[in-house]
């Protein structure tokens, strides 16, 4: 049985231990069947992350600062790692299903560079080679999310995409594991002697420079931790002592990396997602 973290319209489902190290997680939405507002928002934060998603039934422009459209998102759209908080706005009800890959999985699976694909939100088709691209319309042709799944595992467990060799990582991975495991990978492909060296490959299997994947990953680590952890305690966060139990400097610091990360204070974006605030939806999912 999957791990699911379920809304009245969304779910992340967690893949099985085996493919945690490629797989980080499925994300799906659905207001076709529900008496919902004909127009809504989805928030997403910065994401050291790639994935692919499928719009099923409906459509989704990505919004600019302004909250007007900027771009019609593909029907298949591939997403690389994103460098900062990004919104999109489902005119009409949609149906949609997403894979979210660790970027160094990604770029082992597929050979693709990642840093040619930050902050791009492309046509899979156009940039994937042929082999994912059959991948990409058995997918949409599924009759449900549990075939889609079960597409997708086969085709990453055939091509031996897990990143780190040996016992598999558990489903529960969180992101500041898997930079660790970038980094050890580095080392054992003799790459950790230099600086220069390490950097440069760290660009091609994950996008971005190792220092902004640090904070990205510590930042999402960070705040779904408290999350969790105000949940099951009841009770709300010391944002100065979180601060200082993550590594911050001090809680200005920590704010300072999550409005880079959300575009929200950790606690203006706790406000929101335990409001029920419906933008935030992911959020609320993430964990």
């Amino acid at each position: 049985m999957r791990i699911r973290f379920q809304l009245p319209f969304a779910t992340v489902a967690l893949p099985p231990a085996s493919l945690a190290g490629s797989i980080r997680a499925y994300i799906t939405k659905d207001t076709t069947g529900s008496p919902r507002k004909e127009e809504d928002i989805n928030r997403y934060p910065a994401s050291v992350y790639c994935g692919i998603a499928w719009f099923l039934e409906g459509r989704s422009d990505r919004l600019g600062p302004d909250m007007h459209a900027q771009q019609s998102l593909p029907a298949t759209v591939l997403l690389g790692p994103q460098t900062r908080p990004w919104v999109t706005r489902n005119p009409g009800p949609v149906r949609t299903f997403g894979v979210v890959f660790y970027p160094q999985a990604f770029h082992r699976l597929t050979g693709l560079d990642i840093s040619s694909l930050v902050d791009g939100m492309a046509l899979a088709q156009d940039v994937l080679p042929h082999d994912w691209v059959v991948l990409c319309e058995r997918v949409r042709q599924a009759p449900d999310d549990t075939v889609r799944m079960a597409l997708v595992e086969e085709f990453v467990a055939s091509r031996d995409g897990a990143f780190v060799e040996g016992a598999a990582p558990s489903a529960l991975a969180t992101a500041a594991r898997w930079l660790h495991q970038l980094q050890r990978h580095a080392s054992a492909q003799g790459l950790g002697g230099s600086l220069r060296s390490l950097e440069r490959h760290a660009r091609v299997w994950a996008g971005q420079p190792l220092r902004r994947l640090g904070w990205l990953s510590r930042a999402e680590h960070t705040l779904v931790q408290t999350r969790r952890h105000s949940e099951a305690s009841g009770q709300a966060p010391r944002w100065q002592d979180v601060a200082l139990d993550a590594g911050y400097a001090d809680q200005s610091h920590l704010c300072r990396e999550a409005q880079r990360v959300t575009g929200e204070s950790p606690a203006e974006l706790a406000r929101r997602v335990q409001a029920g605030d419906d933008s935030y939806w992911l959020y609320r999912l993430w964990r």
